[in-house]
């Protein structure tokens, strides 16, 4: 018997099915990293000294509450109507690794009570400044991350510096302002990268 032309068709698509499959299949490779964590002998920064939460005015009843802690820290402030506040020595940092610090983030929420913050780095020795950084301008939180400034080891005190937007309103209002101000450490070179 001999194979007609409807088979032969048949046949050569029943052989072409899988390869034209083959040909439109995805091809898809795999890789494996393996991570494993564990734990530094020593943090390169902490916001407290020798197990103090607070700097030597970081804690005035009605004014100022600083809490240091090794992830960050947390400022209650109470402000008045007044042209500029100083909470000098408001906290301790302590580096115990050489880098380089900037802010990498700053976010507002609530009632708009502070026209400009300033955050100051000053070495607890000498009291000599060695680092500012400008929070908030014009009731604006800054939006570029700044430069990185060099930290060697040892304690410094933290100061904040704040121009309120007068008149402010009665204590009674109830109003508040919160400030998030995302700092980052580079141990490695002075580049200030971005947090993911």
């Amino acid at each position: 018997m001999k194979p007609t032309n409807n088979r032969i068709l048949i046949l050569s698509l029943l052989i072409l099915i899988p390869v034209a499959t083959l040909a439109f299949a995805d091809v898809i490779f795999y890789y494996t990293g393996q991570i494993n964590v564990g734990l530094a002998k020593t943090q390169p920064l902490t916001f407290t000294y020798n197990g103090q939460t607070y700097g030597p005015n970081g804690n005035v009843p009605g004014y100022i509450l600083f809490k240091g802690s090794s992830t960050g820290f947390t400022v209650n402030l109470n402000i008045t109507n007044a042209s500029s506040i100083y909470f000098y020595q408001a906290g301790y940092l302590t580096v115990n690794t050489a880098g380089y610090i900037y802010v990498s983030s700053i976010g507002i929420s609530g009632n708009n009570l502070v026209n400009s913050m300033t955050i100051y780095i000053q070495n607890a020795q000498t009291g000599a400044t060695v680092a500012s950084f400008t929070i908030i301008n014009n009731g604006q939180p800054v939006t570029t991350p700044s430069s990185a400034i060099s930290l060697s080891t040892g304690t410094y005190y933290i100061s904040i510096y704040v121009v309120p937007k007068t008149p402010l309103p009665s204590p009674s209002s109830g109003s508040t302002e919160s400030i998030t101000v995302n700092f980052g450490y580079n141990i490695v070179s002075s580049s200030p990268i971005p947090q993911p």
